[in-house]
């Protein structure tokens, strides 16, 4: 790229990040006068978006006045693992499926720790590493969903079942 396509490739970066910037503010500008259950997802990832976009636009900035070429961007991407072919792909909708009906049966609530252990415990995880984190997946998802916010949950079919017998 030519000294001029730099400039203006910097440039271009900058307007979009303050565009981006924009719109989340925009976005918590609205959510602030609505109820506090209502506004605070926007406004807890508005306040992370904007922290974030004012990193970028510092970096955006810096790189223009300077002159030089952006560094390369970090890649995201996951290192490529073997293929398991057909069968990996059975076990992963196995696990999907297998903690859908365990919601289904005994709640959301229970659900969530008794799959993490599970999981982490097939897959290597030690006896207590797996009820760690088991125990702090469940008191996250209690404290958030059932504490902080209170979502009525549905009734799990073995409430259901034990209420119909007794």
């Amino acid at each position: 790229m030519t000294p001029a396509q730099l400039n203006r490739h910097g440039i271009e970066k900058c307007i979009f990040t303050l565009l981006v910037g924009a719109v989340l503010v925009i976005a918590m500008t609205v959510a602030w006068e609505w109820p506090l259950r209502a506004s605070i997802i926007v406004l807890v990832l508005g306040i992370i978006g904007v922290s974030l976009t004012v990193a970028q636009l510092v970096s955006d900035v810096r790189n223009l006045i300077s002159g030089s070429k952006p560094p390369e961007a970090l890649t995201m991407e996951a290192p490529v693992g073997e293929s398991s072919g057909r069968w990996g792909a059975l076990e992963i909708w196995g696990w999907i499926i297998g903690f859908i009906v365990l919601i289904q049966l005994i709640g959301f609530l229970y659900a969530i720790p008794v799959f993490v252990l599970s999981y982490a415990k097939t897959y290597g995880g030690g006896w207590l590493l797996s009820t760690l984190l088991a125990i702090f997946a469940g008191s996250f998802v209690y404290g958030i969903f059932d504490g902080l916010l209170h979502v009525p949950w549905p009734t799990p079919l073995l409430h259901q079942l034990v209420l119909a017998f007794f």
